[in-house]
């Protein structure tokens, strides 16, 4: 009986308290508020720190690689096939659908701008990192809608909930607006970012130089046929700028090591990456190797791809086999550009603790483990190629041990390519040859006899041209960087039409192997210009009406 009563005491003066004052300012115990996250400089780190998690990967199932020229998803992931097929529409965008996620990320930046009493108070140099982080992840986002949609809203401020009818009439600005503002924010925050950070705590956050590449993409992609908005004379100073911050003009400084480089993140080529570890990695190995270590095949490399890379002498290889479905008894794959062994898995080469086993038996009812007949076969790749560029081989057991490599953004090499590129449009050549030759040496040095292999570019006028283009094919093979090139060239109608082809490997009782050339899939479709351009998504348009679509597509 005491014991209830004390309780019914403290119960009633609890309820006496609380009707002094208003329950409902209370702060919550499990959230953060906007003042807590601003005022702790951990917590303000943390904030835009969460940015280096959010672009798009090549891990991730949207991976473009999947609709280009480069490859067929074995599992159509994010409906991918409908890009290939043409059959993309404003309620069904496959695997471009960006949208939504990078406006959030956008209202986030933005968020961090609309603090910047707080983030004032944060010591030097830290404060100016992250202005300079938030500024570089803004103009990034934003770098990736135009690339995929052209011109987009751009929102510089977040909207309050009395701020719906300004926010949902919000137009689109022009592809050229839109890159102004782009350009302008990365060469902002290179002001604001060191080239390098002086504490290894540090490793791994973007700098001056990122921007400045960042900046010499958008500037290229802008002065590219497809656009024409901004002049090559800008991109190749832009592209000039990066390579002086990386050991300056005329010198090869590209990682010697081309396989090696993508599981090494303190490789001097890379630029701006995502960091992985263990506890927080990936399974880019375990879905992208063949079936017979137990992978999915997911990445099924195209016959077109494979036969991008050259052989022996510079000769590209004969693709009339494609057309007449002809067998052949030699080895379609022997004395190529070393790149291509480090990027692609054929029939019979070394990989992992084995060897690759794409064939069928002549009696067309067994084969290979990676063949249809073999280990769970229900993941055979149906091109008989699987990815070989950034692999762990070192990983076994490939579902219980995640992948930690990073995943890159940028590179060295690419910013020599933008700058070749560029500056053959300038008039240049002989710079244009310089730079994709350094970008040859390195393959050619790869080779264990590289005599006659991937021999100088000399070529000039068209022929140059598309030499730059090929380089870029092979050379940032996966990288997310051919579905834009594709277009922006606009050459997309060319390239990313018609029957698609993989390989057939038959292997005699004597041990010997025939080859035949075969279809894959449906034929592809690029009509222009609907294509060049992903559309506008319908959810968006439905709640903003001021949102006109792009070209060739339906309206709602």
């Amino acid at each position: 009986m005491k014991t209830t009563f004390i309780k019914t005491i403290c119960f009633g003066t609890l309820l006496a308290s609380m009707a002094a004052c208003d329950i409902l300012d209370v702060d919550p115990l499990d959230t953060y508020t906007e003042e807590d996250v601003f005022s702790d400089v951990s917590l303000l780190k943390s904030y835009v720190h969460r940015n280096y998690n959010l672009p798009q990967t090549g891990w991730d199932h949207t991976a473009l690689r999947y609709s280009c020229d480069e490859s067929i998803n074995n599992f159509n992931w994010n409906n991918s096939y409908q890009v290939l097929e043409g059959s993309v529409t404003p309620d069904q965008l496959g695997n471009l659908d960006i949208w939504e996620a990078y406006y959030e990320n956008i209202k986030n930046c933005n968020i961090f701008f609309e603090h910047m009493e707080y983030v004032n108070k944060v010591d030097q140099p830290e404060q100016n990192y992250l202005i300079g982080e938030t500024t570089f992840f803004r103009a990034l986002y934003y770098m990736e809608l135009v690339n995929r949609y052209g011109g987009v809203p751009m929102i510089t401020k977040s909207y309050q909930l009395d701020d719906t009818a300004e926010a949902l009439n919000v137009k689109r600005a022009s592809y050229e607006e839109c890159v102004d503002s782009i350009v302008t924010w990365f060469d902002r925050a290179a002001n604001y970012l060191p080239k390098e950070y002086a504490s290894d705590a540090d490793f791994g956050r973007v700098t001056k130089v990122a921007a400045l590449a960042m900046k010499s993409r958008m500037l290229l992609y802008a002065a590219s046929p497809w656009w024409g908005v901004r002049t090559y004379e800008e991109a190749a100073d832009a592209a000039e700028e990066v390579i002086e911050l990386c050991g300056g003009l005329g010198v090869n400084n590209l990682d010697p090591d081309y396989q090696g480089l993508f599981l090494n993140p303190e490789s001097s080529e890379i630029i701006f990456q995502r960091l992985y570890n263990q506890e927080y990695g990936h399974y880019f190995d375990a879905e992208n190797s063949p079936n017979g270590w137990h992978g999915y095949s997911a990445t099924c490399v195209t016959q077109e791809m494979v036969d991008s890379y050259e052989k022996r002498g510079g000769v590209m290889p004969d693709t009339q086999w494609y057309d007449d479905k002809t067998t052949t008894t030699a080895n379609p794959w022997e004395d190529r550009d070393p790149r291509f062994y480090a990027s692609i898995v054929c029939d019979g080469q070394s990989f992992r603790d084995g060897e690759a086993e794409f064939y069928v038996n002549e009696d067309g009812t067994t084969g290979g483990k990676d063949s249809e007949y073999g280990t769970d076969n229900w993941n055979y790749s149906e091109t008989h190629y699987t990815i070989r560029k950034f692999m762990d081989e070192a990983l076994i057991n490939l579902w219980s041990e995640k992948a930690y490599h990073p995943w890159i953004y940028c590179r060295l090499a690419e910013i020599y390519l933008n700058y070749a590129e560029a500056k053959y449009f300038c008039g240049d050549e002989v710079t244009a040859r310089q730079y994709v030759n350094f970008v040859r040496e390195r393959a050619r040095n790869m080779a264990e006899d590289p005599t006659n292999m991937l021999p100088d570019v000399t070529e000039s006028g068209d022929a140059l041209l598309k030499k730059i283009q090929q380089e870029r094919k092979v050379e940032l093979a996966f990288e997310e960087h051919r579905y834009f090139d594709v277009r922006r060239w606009k050459i997309a109608e060319d390239t990313q039409v018609g029957q698609f082809h993989g390989i057939k490997i038959t292997k005699k009782a004597d041990g010997t192997k025939t080859y035949t050339i075969s279809n894959v899939g449906n034929p592809r479709k690029f009509i222009s210009p609907n294509h060049y351009l992903a559309p506008i998504p319908n959810y968006e348009r439905r709640k903003n009406s001021a949102l006109e679509q792009n070209p060739g597509y339906s309206d709602l």
